[in-house]
């Protein structure tokens, strides 16, 4: 065991570690390279900065305690199942790099601060991979990473844009208590295993919203028989893949993954949040569609709809406003229907209002004639407006009783 060592790759310190190979409040000044083989001839355990280097250490298992780590940590392809590297209470100041290693053993990084570049592109964990309560504090992506084992989120910190590109999830991923400040997108993820989550700290966030003025650039750059589909596959691929950005349709098929994992746990509470994110992000969505001149209809006919929702129920989570909605909407069409019979004049006096009639109206099976001591023979209009007052009224008893069974 190592103890309040100041490695710097220039002294030869390791030749005496004892099997467990734990190093406790250590700082490291050079570059580290695990996990560690048990053959000095198989490869090198630290190389410094200026190229020099230090003999391996003996042994699978090891374990980093309260450990500074000034230059990159590279994690190296390790094939015994018995290997379990352990970092706990460290701090990473550079980059943690494990791209296109293949993990046979345990992985755990618990309560650990990232502060440079996390980097497993490619990255195969054929075991447990444990990230508990660790912070990373730049935009990371999990590039094609295969998580074939469960995989450890809770508790984690991300903050900046985290992403899940093509990543596998074989068999487990745990959100217990995550908290991404920033973005969060598994629409591109393989989840052929479970999501496990639970208290995921997850709001609203800025998606990448300008993708359609890159790809007008994209499109600039190139020439006529450049396409819009391969430069939009360009830039979108780009977003995705290396500039760690979240397009909007990717952050709403985020949102319906979670709604839909949750919901299949029949936890229906903690649905909700995500069913309305979901609708708020298609309604952002379609109005971008609409703003860049794609196909006019059908994002005209998405905003229709969600404006409406939103109006009426918060997207079926808020009775209370299915009832202002219904209210508010039912005036509207009394007083437009009152207006063409007699000589209606409308006033703001709640006292002087047809209260006896507007209880009427707001049935939407009410007679046609429900107003005949006041006008036998209304205009044509009052007809028009008592009809399109039904539909909406009828519309906002739904959507009231719709919010009511959000939790099913």
């Amino acid at each position: 065991m190592e103890r309040g060592n100041v490695i710097t790759g220039q002294i030869n310190l390791l030749t005496s570690v004892s099997d467990s190979n734990t190093f406790d409040d250590s700082h490291f000044e050079c570059i580290v390279n695990v996990p560690f083989k048990n053959d000095t001839r198989d490869a090198e355990l630290l190389t410094d900065v200026s190229g020099g280097s230090l003999p391996a250490l003996k042994g699978y298992n090891m374990t980093f305690n309260d450990c500074t780590f000034d230059e990159n940590l590279y994690v190296s392809s390790d094939h015994n199942k018995n290997c379990v590297v352990t970092f706990v209470d460290c701090i990473f100041k550079k980059d943690v790099w494990g791209e296109d290693s293949v993990m046979d053993g345990k992985v755990r990084f618990r309560n650990c601060q990232f502060k440079g570049d996390v980097n497993f592109r490619n990255t195969t964990f054929n075991n447990l991979a444990d990230f508990w309560s660790c912070t990373f504090y730049k935009p990371t992506t999990f590039y094609k990473t295969d998580f074939r084992d469960i995989v450890v989120f809770s508790a984690v910190n991300f903050k900046e844009n985290v992403l899940f590109t093509y990543t596998l999830i074989e068999k487990l991923m745990i959100l217990r208590g995550t908290d991404p400040e920033k973005g969060f997108d598994l629409s591109l993820a393989i989840i052929a295993g479970e999501l496990s989550v639970f208290d995921f700290q997850f709001d609203d966030y800025s998606a990448y919203g300008k993708i359609y003025k890159d790809l007008s650039a994209e499109l600039k750059q190139h020439p006529k028989n450049y396409s819009y589909q391969k430069a939009y596959e360009t830039v979108y691929e780009n977003a995705v893949s290396n500039e760690h950005l979240i397009p909007l349709e990717n952050k709403r098929e985020t949102y319906r993954i979670l709604k839909s994992q949750l919901e299949s746990q029949k936890n229906y509470i903690d649905a909700v949040p995500f069913r309305v994110m979901e609708n708020k992000t298609l309604l952002k969505e379609s109005v971008k569609k609409l703003a860049n001149g794609h196909t006019f209809w059908r994002p005209i006919s998405n905003i229709i709809v969600l404006v409406l929702n939103a109006l009426s129920n918060w997207f079926g989570s808020s009775y209370l406003l299915g009832l202002v909605f219904t209210a508010s909407i039912a005036s509207i069409f009394f007083n437009l229907a009152l207006s063409h019979i007699g000589d209606f004049v409308f006033t703001w006096n709640y006292e002087n209002w047809q209260w006896r009639y507007f209880v009427q109206f707001i049935n939407p099976t009410h007679r046609t004639d429900y107003m005949k001591l006041v006008d036998e023979n209304p205009r044509q209009w009052f007809f028009i407006w008592d009809f399109i007052g039904r539909i909406f009224i009828g519309y906002g008893i739904y959507q009231t009783i719709q919010a009511f069974r959000k939790y099913k």
